[in-house]
């Protein structure tokens, strides 16, 4: 059978940490991301992304980083199974949080709601997961625009994406680390054709 177990899993290194560093958002929805890519079936690791390839609007692959204050923002993949149907989809949700209301903001956040591209999510371990890889990522809610009301509360945006898939997750190689040329994308084959556009 397509599906038997075939790997063992012991008690791992107590060094991994919870939170988000980051993440990066497509310039445009991409539906063959899979038929581009080169992917390691039994670890669903994408090692070449096929950025060339993509059907998107732009000639090239630009994401756009968005960075996230530590402790405030969480991604998962939860599992929706049924046994009645037979059929099994792995629901992916992002809740991100950003400081301070920007006028910007406002502009990127109406794209962004129309918009479903696919996001790449980047953990507190340098761990990047891409989100939405065949249908992309809605916005589907949070508080989206919140000034608080007491002085001490959050001025600032809460958006929650999600996806769903057939996959739990899929994963870029790791990367060498801060300061390589295309962190954290560096793991990647073909990262040359990705372009990384961050704030000013």
């Amino acid at each position: 059978m397509a599906c038997n177990i075939t790997a063992a899993r012991g008690i791992d290194c107590r060094d991994a940490i919870g939170g988000l560093k980051a993440i990066y958002f497509c310039s445009s929805y991409c539906s063959d991301i899979l038929a581009e890519a080169t992917v390691t079936a039994d670890s669903y690791t994408i090692t070449d992304a096929g950025f060339a390839d993509w059907d998107i609007v732009d000639t090239t692959v630009t994401v756009f980083k968005y960075d996230l204050v530590t402790d405030l923002s969480s991604f998962k993949s939860g599992v929706e199974a049924d046994k009645a149907t037979g059929s099994v989809m792995w629901n992916q949700t992002l809740d991100v949080v950003l400081h301070k209301v920007v006028a910007a903001d406002l502009y990127q956040l109406g794209l962004i709601s129309k918009n479903r591209a696919q996001i790449f999510v980047q953990d507190s371990n340098d761990n990047v997961y891409l989100m939405g890889i065949t249908d992309g990522c809605y916005l589907t809610g949070g508080d989206s625009i919140a000034t608080g009301a007491a002085r001490s509360e959050m001025n600032g945006l809460t958006l929650s994406f999600t996806a769903k898939e057939q996959a739990p997750l899929y994963i870029i190689p790791a990367s060498a680390g801060v300061g390589t040329a295309k962190y954290p994308f560096d793991g990647l084959g073909d990262e040359a054709d990705l372009t990384i556009t961050v704030s000013a």
